[in-house]
């Protein structure tokens, strides 16, 4: 049997003990979980306990760990992120505006204009202000078109945007695959999408505190979950091992 590169995932313990064991996609760390416990069946059979009631951490009915490499991230983490990668787009939309209103503001006329009544020939002026907040609201639509383009890029091109490096977290499918351009265009869009839909779009980076998978709206669309960075952790194996494709199985 060949030998093939896995990735990071729970796999079959190669020690034989019947239980996973977190494979790094280079080295086997030391977070394991137990096999199940035998349980007495009906004429006399033994076999493992069947799987009843809630799993017993976020993401173990995925086969995620319940903390460490490759689990579920936290959703503190996941939020802060998100407010980071914000901040990153805050200087860009900060830069448009002040180069807009530098170009545009002096055709704005006056920001309060004074009407006279009593001056037949009045004309109705449009309020500076108005196109000043037409101006700010021009300049957060682009920012956020930016903010699409930035984290479908940087998901699909290398794994996560730089919040999330930041953080040790990265964006996955379900099924720990990486993201391609649609899921990753998918998941910015619905999140930008989101914010149009004012108290309401808070539901899309909220749902990931009480969903069984932490998964927020734009994930449950894409199919991805966000997991903390596989890596070497604990007493990790030395020396890279390689995954046979019957330990695959």
């Amino acid at each position: 049997m060949t030998g093939t590169s896995a990735p990071a995932n729970r796999y079959p313990d190669p020690d034989g003990s019947g239980g996973q064991r977190y494979w790094t996609g280079s080295v086997w760390t030391e977070h394991r979980l137990p096999p199940p416990p035998p349980q007495y069946h009906p004429y006399g059979s033994y076999g493992p306990a069947p799987s009843y009631g809630p799993a017993p951490w976020k993401g173990a009915q995925i086969g995620r760990p319940a903390e460490g490499p490759g689990a579920l991230a936290n959703p503190g983490r996941r939020l802060a992120a998100r407010a980071l990668d914000w901040l990153l787009l805050l200087g860009v939309f900060v830069v448009l505006l002040v180069v807009t209103l530098l170009i545009a503001g002096p055709h704005f006329g006056p920001i309060f204009p004074t009407v006279n009544a009593d001056d037949a020939n009045n004309q109705v002026v449009t309020p500076g202000i108005v196109w000043v907040y037409l101006t700010v609201a021009a300049c957060g639509f682009v920012t956020g078109l930016a903010m699409v383009a930035y984290e479908t890029v940087a998901t699909a091109k290398f794994g996560r945007t730089l919040g999330k490096a930041w953080l040790h977290i990265r964006p996955v499918r379900i099924d720990g695959a990486t993201l391609g351009w649609g899921r990753s265009f998918g998941r910015a869009a619905i999140g930008w999408l989101a914010g149009f839909l004012s108290w309401i779009g808070l539901l899309d980076p909220l749902w990931c505190l009480w969903d069984d998978k932490r998964q927020c709206v734009h994930d449950k669309v894409a199919d991805s979950i966000v997991i903390n960075d596989p890596g070497r952790v604990g007493n990790a194996d030395p020396t890279p091992l390689a995954v046979s494709a019957h330990e695959l199985r």
